[in-house]
């Protein structure tokens, strides 16, 4: 029986340091883990945040963009609004009378 005892009690010793080196493994695993993560998310951060900043420039620069072209597309609106009151302001004493013109031969040739 003391062979049985002595082999259960090795067993018994050998499943204790089987559990000790597991948790010592779990423990180290979850050390470096948390190393890996320190050394990390900080770098991730920056990229992140670098990442924000060049987004954030590039629609800022889109906005100037557009606000630009916006600006282009009044005045180019303006100029030919211009453009075309100045050509009706030319053109409206011809015009009228033209009309006023083939009115009254219109209204002689109905007559007539």
């Amino acid at each position: 029986m003391s062979a049985l005892q002595e082999v259960l009690t090795v067993l018994i010793g050998a499943e204790s340091e089987a559990k000790r080196i597991v948790d010592d493994a779990k423990n180290d695993s979850l050390g470096v883990i948390k190393t890996t993560q320190e050394i990390f998310i900080p770098d991730r951060e920056s990229k992140m945040l670098l990442a924000r900043e060049q987004a954030k420039s590039l629609l800022e620069n889109a906005l100037l963009s557009a606000q630009t072209e916006a600006k282009q597309i009044l005045d180019l609106g303006r100029e030919e609004r211009e453009r075309v009151g100045k050509r009706f302001d030319e053109n409206v004493n011809t015009v009228v009378v033209s009309v006023l013109a083939e009115t009254v031969d219109k209204i002689l040739a109905e007559r007539n």
